[in-house]
């Protein structure tokens, strides 16, 4: 059990679970030559996405908790993007962003940030690693709120298909909206799966009874607007699981240390908003929503090692990656991991 206070003092009571087993570099190699290609690729995009003449988007309020934007602190800067922080919630937030369509179009067609989530020779490792594992904690979360399976699953923001296909292995009804078209290609092509390319956010239609929202929340201006959407495709036996990248943690102090070859994590040219647990509980509080549960585990410990690397060579991999990845379980036990995974039911 871990609480949460609101910035109204109201106390949240949610049940955890601290720690996720991934072998990390077997998902990811021990290659520094993709790491360096990707930040280089997101190094010229920043510099598009937010250098001069580039048509902005100011935000008047913090994406949480609406507090007055004026009133946040630079938290630090990756490629040149000022970060600011809520001092109500914690919440991290670029203040100065793209014009949302630029943004949206930088997304929706990038081949290169599609290409970890549509990788052919490593989906069933992602389905089995990482699928499997958040679908098994949400329908257990899912299964202590209702006492049954859900019935009903749509994953928004679904990458390469790959929940949606765990979901169909497992045997559970299941779909998926995405709006990358190199990802839905993927999907159709390696799992069979047709995911939506309709918008989400207009509402009506279908309802679920259970939404998920995995990695997605950072990437739009208006995290609260999938939130309202969800809360509303609801089925009244509903539960909302979102995972978000976690600000307070091991992986943002290395970043903060070394910002100038960043390819996960503390992304401006995706990232806009980086959550603390309280900010995300005010958006989800706002939303009439209450958080139940949560699930904490990152990737400090092998951003820790590829920084590392990148400065004392890649044999640093075989000599120090076990040690160093080691340290991930206390930092998860800490809460100080960098990825957070939380169901909420709807508020009474």
């Amino acid at each position: 059990m871990i609480r949460w206070t609101l910035p109204d003092g109201r106390g949240l009571d949610l049940d955890a679970t601290f720690g996720k087993h991934l072998d990390v570099l077997g998902l990811k190699g021990t290659s520094l030559d993709e790491v360096r290609a990707y930040a280089t690729h997101l190094a010229a995009r920043a510099s598009a996405l937010y250098g001069e003449g580039a048509p902005r988007r100011e935000l008047s309020s913090c994406p949480c908790c609406d507090e007055p934007a004026a009133a946040s602190v630079e938290a630090l800067r990756v490629y040149g993007v000022p970060y600011h922080r809520c001092e109500r919630c914690g919440h991290v937030f670029v203040r100065s962003q793209p014009a949302q369509d630029a943004l949206e179009a930088s997304f929706a067609e990038s081949d290169e940030l599609a290409a970890a989530y549509t990788d052919r020779a490593g989906a069933e490792r992602r389905v089995d690693a990482i699928a499997l594992p958040k679908l098994r904690w949400a329908t257990d979360a899912y299964r202590r709120a209702h006492g049954r399976t859900p019935a009903s699953i749509v994953d928004v923001g679904a990458g390469g298909g790959h929940f949606v296909a765990a979901c169909l292995r497992e045997g559970l009804s299941a779909s998926g909206y995405e709006l990358s078209s190199a990802s839905r290609a993927f999907a159709a092509a390696t799992f069979g799966i047709e995911l939506r390319d309709d918008d989400f956010l207009a509402g009506g239609g279908e309802q679920f009874d259970l939404v998920t929202l995995f990695g997605l929340l950072e990437y739009t201006p208006e995290p609260r607007r999938f939130l309202r959407a969800a809360r509303q495709r609801l089925t009244d036996a509903g539960l909302l699981v979102v995972e978000v990248p976690r600000f307070d943690c091991l992986g943002t102090s290395v970043q903060r240390t070394w910002p100038e070859i960043v390819a996960r994590h503390l992304d401006p040219t995706s990232h806009v908003n980086c959550f603390s647990d309280t900010s995300l509980a005010c958006a989800l509080d706002a939303e009439g929503f209450e958080p139940v549960a949560a699930w904490y585990f990152g990737m400090d410990a092998y951003e820790l090692l590829v920084q590392l690397a990148l400065r004392l060579g890649e044999p640093m991999f075989a000599t120090a990656g076990d040690a160093l990845l080691a340290l991930q379980p206390a930092l998860d036990a800490a809460c100080f991991c960098d990825d957070l995974v939380v169901a909420a039911r709807p508020s009474a």
